[in-house]
């Protein structure tokens, strides 16, 4: 016998707290945070359907929210690139930790998805091989091939980097 979901009221009423600390985590920014629990709740008012149960829902809410993130990053890293084709570069700024943090985020936007995804698993929110493959839904073994391939993805950031300066 299979239990009926919770109504989208409960269901926000208990996990929208975690998501905004989430989103905020990953975005930096409140009004963004605020946009994605908006945004995936009225997903789940919309396509129910998407949470298939595979696992609990403050797993799926998990991963969901980490997704939309990296796709906000992504979009605005996308919107930066054709601003910069319209107007004459900007003096550079002094390197201060909030330019690492803009870098950091720059660089989750441009890595693909699932790379992305395991980066932030991994490397910010310090998750075991096992946690990370219960989340994406793959064996141990993959997560390890994922995390290798973020590594040597940062490696030849690193080396592009020092080459160029």
């Amino acid at each position: 016998m299979r239990i009926p979901p919770r109504p989208l009221s409960e269901l926000y009423r208990l996990h929208a707290a975690s998501v905004f600390r989430r989103a905020r985590r990953l975005l930096g920014n409140e009004a963004e945070a605020h946009e994605v629990v908006q945004d995936l709740f009225v997903s789940l008012l919309e396509r129910p359907e998407q949470f298939a149960g595979r696992s609990t829902m403050s797993t799926f809410l998990y991963g969901a929210t980490t997704h939309l993130c990296l796709n906000r990053l992504r979009n605005e890293r996308n919107r930066a690139r054709l601003m910069r084709g319209r107007t004459e570069p900007a003096e550079e700024a002094p390197h201060t930790s909030a330019d690492d943090v803009l870098a950091l985020r720059a660089a989750l936007a441009s890595l693909p998805t699932q790379l992305a995804e395991v980066a932030v698993y991994y490397f910010v929110d310090e998750l075991s091989h096992q946690e990370i493959a219960t989340l994406l839904g793959c064996s141990r073994r993959h997560v390890g091939n994922l995390v290798l391939r973020v590594q040597q993805w940062g490696q030849a950031q690193e080396e592009d980097a020092c080459s160029a300066s």
